[in-house]
């Protein structure tokens, strides 16, 4: 599963998390849960799959970020940030990719399951932006830094995630 366009990528994350919103009577989804789920997906894809599109992140003080999905969602604060899930979209994924987006669904199943701030705690602590962040200074987190992270750090997040997918998604 590769989308060209990074937008593209983003809208079908965002349906997905709508998806499940909906499905487990989820009242509300931050714009913070959003940017960590994308970049939690993004990263976890990269490592185990093969990479889901072409995005670089921002190391922002709450973890990494894209700018503009930010600024698309920054009305919303800490508020719940209104999705929409549409199914034609995701049965046109599903027939194509059943197994990526069944992996897709279960990691942001459980990432909403989360406490919003605990998302955060992992991005802090379990991914490459623990290395990059600077204040004031938003740096990048390329592929190359979450695969090094990853091949430096073989105890972490992204490990316990393939280990669900793996494990729970037989």
């Amino acid at each position: 599963m590769f989308f060209y366009l990074k937008e593209d990528y983003i809208d079908y994350v965002l349906n997905v998390i709508a998806k499940v919103k909906l499905k487990n009577n989820i009242n509300k989804v931050t714009q913070i849960q959003i940017q960590k789920i994308i970049y939690i997906v993004y990263s976890y894809f990269l490592i185990f799959k093969s990479k889901i599109a072409n995005i670089k992140f921002e190391t922002w003080k709450w973890g990494p970020v894209i700018y503009k999905l930010w600024k698309n969602h920054t009305q919303y604060s800490k508020s719940n940030v209104p999705l929409i899930f549409n199914k034609k979209e995701d049965l046109k994924i599903d027939n194509n990719f059943s197994s990526e987006n069944t992996i897709v669904y279960e990691i942001i199943k459980f990432l909403l399951n989360l406490k919003y701030w605990d998302i955060v705690l992992i991005c802090h602590e379990q991914t490459p932006w623990k290395k990059l962040y600077k204040p004031s200074r938003n740096n990048l987190i390329t592929d190359q830094d979450i695969l090094k992270f990853h091949n430096e750090n073989n105890n972490n997040f992204f490990e316990y995630i393939d280990f669900i997918v793996k494990n729970v998604l037989k």
